[in-house]
């Protein structure tokens, strides 16, 4: 059964803003020994510092958008700029899931980049950790690095 979300093929118009996505959770935040879906302690989360230190060196060399995308909840969204705040991060947005919104990552993540990013942003990369959103990113034709294992 094929459960992949349908998407549209992705070209980076080289007249935008070129920009870095980014995902939080298994990428940006290591989360210990909470489990992968208790976003409310989130704000305990270890720094994977070599990923913060690749947002920067993007924003040096090329002074690339920072766009976070998370699966966390809007209702995250405090303890999530606090974290990113604290563990100084660079960012310059960040797009969440809807509260409430129980459907995967994959899917969220797809329609978070149609609405807020596609049309904006020529993306040069993305780095997520997620195995089927890393995939949903390559079958659109965006250039991604997958940081973590995201078999879950």
């Amino acid at each position: 059964m094929n459960d992949q979300p349908p998407v549209e093929p992705y070209v980076a118009d080289p007249s935008l803003p070129s920009a870095v996505m980014c995902d939080i959770d298994g990428t940006l935040a290591l989360r210990g020994d909470r489990g992968p879906y208790d976003f409310t302690r989130c704000d305990e989360d270890l720094l994977n510092v070599s990923v913060r230190q690749a947002l920067h060196s993007f924003r040096r060399a090329d002074d690339d958008v920072i766009v976070l995308l998370s699966g966390r909840g809007e209702e995250h969204r405090e303890k999530t700029e606090e974290w990113l705040r604290r563990h100084e991060v660079p960012y310059d947005e960040l797009w969440m899931r809807a509260a409430g919104d129980g459907r995967r990552d994959d899917v969220v993540k797809a329609e978070l980049f149609d609405r807020h990013v596609r049309h904006r942003f020529a993306v040069r990369v993305s780095l997520d950790d997620r195995d089927r959103v890393v995939a949903v990113w390559r079958r659109m034709g965006l250039p991604t690095w997958q940081v973590n294992y995201g078999d879950f």
